[in-house]
């Protein structure tokens, strides 16, 4: 390699004398090459005597002597600074590891110019400190919160709370908060964000402080700077958790200089201007050999006969460009290890390079050539740290902080000469292996850097954003002609905006296909292999807690420039294939690809466990599986039998691509989907400030003349309103080009149905499907709710290509999984269920669910009135209101009318309960279906219900209870917000729990009607009864519901007579109005019997109070302005309901005078002795021991056993000898 260099420059050829001036090739090349140069208008050098290869050295010496002469003879510059002369400490000046507060709170990179936070608030300070003079460093931003940059002494003390600025004799500025810090704290300067480069400047001699902004100056911070004996400054940073930087303090050239001020490092004048002359002469070297290599495939294109020149007969001119070029890097290769060097000589000439090809699907080749000579003529310590340095520099030194133009033009160039780089194979090796994941956070470098205020403004100069309908998803269209045509400026600035943006992308993932190359095998190791080798361990090294830090870690577009890489290559791979491999369109994962040892997932937590586990207790079906026996010698051979009774194995494992779209797939788990919603979170605000906007307009137009005040204040207001808006409608449009695409949204459903096929597929391979990771589930119910929420409505989601099919096979996968008992997690079953139930809240999912094959919605509904065990009932029961919600009695809102729809929305549910009621006859007539033909699970749903209904009335009364006691008090009242919310919460279940019994009782109300069903009249008893005790617990005026909702507790705002007392009068109604005549007569005998069922409690709900027993249960003050509850006014009930309500009350009226005279007292030894209530019914077989039905009917549904003797119970008759029980399980 570079011993090559030392004897070509050495070899007895070059100082023969067969290369005299005869050679006129070699002289030509000569004098091209080494002609006069210009360096500048100082330095310029020229051969002295005549050039040739024996000469060439010391010809080389005198013209670099003579340029660094005349270099050094400049005003302009110096060597190296004057000892003594303002400053003190080493010549490289780097972050001091011994002045940092917590060591290990501070992350330093190798260079100790790069800091990362991973405490609250962290300082360090320089190794050199000034005193005497004007001097600047600069700072480059990988992130944009909170840190204080600036200078401090070397007395002040820092801690986790104080930084620099927070200490006498330090001074900083904090572009997050915009403020700056010397103890005391002002309003300054100009937001910060990733990517800015910010100039620290002091000036010693006349004591003040200037920070910069990208070169532009924000104004002097601070004067009266003490200076002087026992005052020099450090240059110093303190950085919040997660915050990252890196300084230049001048081991490379500065991007903003600053006239008259220096940097703290000194350049290296002679080491510059020496690489300048060389690199000028490379340079033509290398242009002379692309020539000739042209030349070379121009000849051997046109006469494939032409034999090649003989070896030793006449040297060629490339073979003496070599040689020449092996004496340049004799003298250049020592240099290019500097940073400065690489930086300020060895760049510019490579984007000089770059410019001479705009087709990034080519090779350039003057890159090309420049590589393959410095691989092949610089050593191993020289090209390494020169590489380093040289994507450095160009991805985070200029790519990362180079201001944003409205054509992106600088971010173009220097993608594009990364590309050209990463082109050569060779060098792609070399950093893939050791640079771009190890020294440099490679997925970061896909972000594309967003413009400052200013630059947004010039790119969208006209914002508009769609006001929405009264709080609902709903965009109205603009009003006039005006808002039109705003509307159409907007847009048409977003869209080109997207294009600039995507010509971006493509470069990007025109890098990712040449970083993912599989042709270049060295050491049984492709480029996409180690790709994928150190992007896992990237991944895994920087996942905290399941989820990765910060969007600096990997950021969204990283995900999708993969997405489109893959795609690409997987769709070519199946080109060459197409019998054994699928197209990216339908692209999954196999099950065989799960349990391979070769995958590095075996700390990921799978459906049914731990991989470990599952290999103990499924390995002998993964043989099966795969046709493979255990023979007598304990060795698998093939047995294609033993697989019959699984699905036949889909594409060969091992393919590269399948791990890379494993690495995607986990990719969006840990990070993608999060920083999805940080940006979805914008339109919520911009959303916030547009209502706020319209209502202030509102409030303008109305506002009285004579009150001048009133209409200054709300001109303020909008003025501060409408900058506001502007601003963040230009945030949006920034989204919508780069985020908020209908390429991303194509990115995102293509993953979605990845991971929904490969869901699909697994599930048929029966218990191995507990192989699968947990994050595949969660990544399907993420993207599920990223595409309906976050990209909806700014891109429409029916529009995406086979959304139907998409979302129908979502459907089955929701209803397939929330009751999987293959899925062991509960809480990832719980997020199943939660997913269901968000999912059947639109009406398009629903009407796809009602689409589905009645197979799919029979095991729907059985699963969900199943037992409860093991799995979330709350949502559960809100998958069943929702097929109500829209039938029941006063059930068609979305939404109370008095609340905001921000505050009552459930956590786990979000905007979806909000959705406008569409009830599901299709499910209600399968739930029906359901109930009547399977008794004993409908008997088993009621009575679950029935005691979760118990539970958390009982909770609900309990806790209002508590909080009664606190308000009643006349000391301070401190109410516990945990409190209110669970009180609130116990509430809403109830009201669902009801709401779930009257649908029971309006579709299928034989499963408590029926006298032939065991346990119907068990189950009505325990219904009236417990309809009774809410009537009576709601409505009493003294009692404590009426009380605490009289005070308006905030927290308490869904507590309200409405709900509760709606769902409560319509099963009344279904049951007392609406039954067959002898169904009636027992609903009436049953609830007119019941000696808690007062008719008042039902008058109440026509706005008739209750008798008050208690007065001073009602607070003071409040007695004349209480509102009367009543039907009537509520706007969700409509007229023919409260006539119901009418009918209601005066047939019960009616009927309870009859059944007052019919009724008979009940001798007390016919009374049953276990609930001392009913008369005794019915006789137990064998034992002969009796009680009342109603009592035995609730033991044989649990214990099956006497109450007085413990004998099982196999049969019981009337008191007539008639069978009304049987116990089927008696023999087992």
């Amino acid at each position: 390699m570079a011993e090559k260099r030392r004897s070509a420059a050495n070899s007895p050829m070059s100082s023969g004398t067969a290369m005299k001036s005869e050679d006129s090739q070699t002289y030509d090349l000569l004098q091209y090459v080494f002609s006069e140069m210009t360096l500048s208008e100082e330095a310029s050098a020229k051969p002295s005597k005549s050039l040739e290869l024996e000469n060439l050295q010391s010809n080389m010496d005198e013209m670099i002597n003579e340029v660094q002469e005349k270099s050094s003879q400049s005003p302009r510059k110096k060597n190296i600074l004057p000892p003594l002369d303002g400053r003190i400490g080493p010549a490289e000046v780097v972050f001091d590891q011994k002045s940092m507060v917590a060591p290990l709170g501070l992350r330093l990179e190798p260079d100790n110019l790069g800091v990362t936070s991973h405490t609250n608030f962290s300082t360090v300070r320089a190794n050199c400190c000034v005193y005497r003079g004007k001097w600047m460093y600069e700072v480059m931003l990988w992130s944009k919160g909170v840190m204080q940059l600036g200078w401090c002494t070397i007395n002040c003390k820092f801690t986790f709370e104080e930084g620099v600025g927070d200490t006498k004799d330090s001074y900083s500025y904090d572009g997050s908060r915009l403020r700056k810090w010397n103890i005391r704290t002002q309003k300054y300067g100009e937001a910060w964000l990733a990517g800015d480069v910010i100039t620290c400047a002091l000036d010693c001699d006349n004591g003040t402080m200037t920070f910069y902004r990208n070169g532009k100056s924000m104004g002097e911070a601070f004067k009266n700077v003490k200076t002087g004996s026992g005052y020099a400054y450090f240059p110093a940073v303190s950085l919040s958790r997660n915050e990252h930087l890196r300084a230049n303090f001048g081991a490379t050239p500065l991007r903003y200089p600053i006239e008259g001020y220096e940097p703290l490092q000194a350049m290296p004048q002679e080491d510059v201007v020496k690489s300048q002359l060389l690199i000028g002469w490379l340079e033509k070297l290398t242009n002379t050999l692309i020539k000739e290599d042209k030349h070379l495939m121009d000849v051997c294109g046109i006469d494939q006969n032409v034999p090649p020149l003989p070896l030793g007969e006449t040297r060629s001119k490339k073979s003496t460009a070599l040689l020449i070029c092996a004496h340049i890097f004799e003298k250049l290769a020592p240099l290019l290890k500097g940073p400065y060097v690489v930086e300020c000589c060895l760049l510019p000439l490579m984007l000089k390079f770059c410019a001479t090809t705009t087709d990034t699907s080519t090779t350039n080749p003057h890159i090309v050539k420049l590589l393959d000579l410095m691989w092949s003529l610089m050593q191993d310590h020289e090209i390494k740290p020169c590489m380093d340095t040289l994507m450095t520099s160009m991805l985070y030194s200029f790519y990362k902080t180079s201001p944003v133009t409205s054509d992106f033009s600088s971010q173009k160039t220097y993608l594009d000469l990364t590309l050209r780089v990463l082109q050569h194979s060779q060098t792609r090796r070399y950093l893939l292996l050791n640079i771009l994941f190890d020294k440099i956070k490679f997925p970061v470098l896909m972000h594309v850097k967003p413009p400052d205020d200013a630059g947004l403004e010039e790119l969208i100069p006209s914002v508009w954003w769609a006001t929405l309908e009264n709080d609902k998803e709903n965009p109205l269209p603009p009003s006039d002609e005006e808002e039109r045509e705003l509307q159409r400026r907007y847009n048409k600035s977003c869209q080109d905006l997207r294009v600039k943006v995507e010509e971006l992308e493509d470069i990007q993932i025109e890098i990712l296909k040449v970083l993912l190359t599989h042709s270049d095998p060295l050491d049984k190791k492709t480029s996409r292999m180690i790709f994928l080798e150190k992007l896992k361990t990237y991944l895994k090294n920087n996942n905290r807690l399941g989820k990765l830090q910060q969007v600096t870690t990997c950021p969204l577009s990283f995900f999708h420039r993969l997405v489109q890489a893959l795609r690409f290559y997987w769709d070519d791979f199946q080109s060459a294939d197409p019998s054994r491999f699928v197209s990216s369109q339908d692209a999954f994962i196999p099950i065989h690809e799960f349990w391979v040892d070769s995958r590095e997932l075996s700390e990921v937590q799978r459906c049914g466990g731990l991989v470990s586990h599952l290999n103990k207790v499924l390995g002998g079906e993964v043989n099966k599986c795969q046709g493979l026996q255990i023979d007598k010698d304990g060795k698998p051979v093939r047995n294609p039998e033993v697989s019959k009774d699984y699905p036949p194995m889909e594409m060969p494992s091992g393919n590269s691509l399948m791990e890379l779209l494993d690495v995607i797939v986990l990719l969006y788990n840990l990070s993608s989907h999060d920083q999805l919603f940080k940006m979805f979170s914008l339109r919520d605000n911009l959303k916030e400030f547009v209502t706020a906007l319209r209502d202030t307009e509102m409030k303008l137009d109305v506002c009285p003349s004579d009150r001048p005040d009133m209409k200054a204040e709300l001109e303020r207001a909008m003025g501060v309103f409408q900058e506001k808006y502007e601003d963040l409608a230009r945030q949006m449009a920034w989204l919508i080009s780069v985020v908020f695409s209908t390429r991303k949204q194509e990115d995102l459903a293509w993953l979605l149905g990845v991971t929904l096929r490969t869901m699909e597929k697994a599930s048929n391979y029966g218990q191995l499907f507990q192989y699968i990771p947990e994050f595949y589930v969660e990544t399907v119910l993420q993207s599920m709710y990223a595409l309906h929420c976050y990209f909806n409505p700014i891109i429409n989601v029916e529009e995406i290509r086979g959304y139907d099919e998409l979302r129908r096979k979502s459907g089955i996968f929701l209803i397939r999984h929330f009751a999987d008992a293959r899925i062991i997690d509960a809480e990832m079953r719980e997020n199943i269920v939660q997913a269901l139930a968000c999912f059947i809240c639109y009406p398009k999912p629903l009407k796809a669910l009602e689409s589905l094959p009645q197979e799919i919605k029979e095991n729907m509904i059985r699963n969900l009135i199943a037992p409860y065990e093991g799995r979330s009932w709350a949502q559960t029961n809100w998958i069943l209101v929702r097929i109500w919600k829209g039938c029941g009695f006063g059930f068609r809102y979305t939404h109370l009318s008095h609340l905001v729809p921000s505050k009552v929305q459930p956590t786990e549910f979000g905007a979806a309960s909000l959705q406008k009621p569409c009830p599901s006859l299709e499910l209600q007539d399968v739930f029906r279906g359901l109930l009547l033909r399977d008794k004993e699970a409908a008997t088993r749903f009621l009575d679950t219900l029935i005691n979760q209904l118990n539970w958390s009335f009982s909770e609900f009364i309990g806790l209002m209870q508590q909080i009664q006691q606190r308000v009643s008090r006349t000391e301070l009242r401190i109410l516990e917000a945990r409190t209110l919310k669970i009180c609130a919460t116990c509430f809403e279940i109830a009201v669902c729990l009801m709401r779930v019994l009257e649908m029971v009782v309006c579709v299928a109300p034989e499963t408590v009607l029926d006298v032939s069903r065991e346990s119907s009249e068990l189950l009505l008893g325990r219904l009236i009864q417990l309809l009774c005790h809410v009537l009576n617990r709601v409505t009493t005026k003294s009692g404590v519901f009426c009380s605490v909702i009289s005070h308006s507790i905030q927290g308490l705002e869904v507590v309200l007579h409405y709900p509760i007392m709606a769902v409560t009068v319509g099963i009344l109604i279904q049951l007392v109005m609406k039954s067959s005549e002898k169904s009636q007569r027992k609903v009436l005998s049953c609830l007119l019997s019941d000696p808690a069922f007062q008719i008042s409690t039902l008058e109440f709900t026509l706005g008739v109070p209750l008798p008050q027993a208690s007065p001073s249960s009602v607070p003071k003050g409040r007695k004349d302005k209480e509102k009367t509850f009543n039907f009537q006014t509520c706007d969700e009930v409509s007229k023919e309901e409260v006539q119901a309500v009418r009918n209601l009350i005066s047939f019960l009226k009616e009927k309870q005078a009859s059944f007052q005279e019919a009724s008979e007292v009940i001798k007390e030894e016919d009374l049953c002795t276990i609930c001392y209530a009913n008369s005794l019914s019915a006789v137990f077989k064998p034992c002969g021991h009796k009680s009342c039905r109603t009592c035995i009917s609730h033991q044989m549904m649990k214990k099956k056993e006497c109450f007085f003797c413990k004998t099982i119970v196999t049969a019981v008759d009337d008191l007539q000898g008639h069978q009304i029980l049987t116990n089927n399980t008696a023999g087992t």
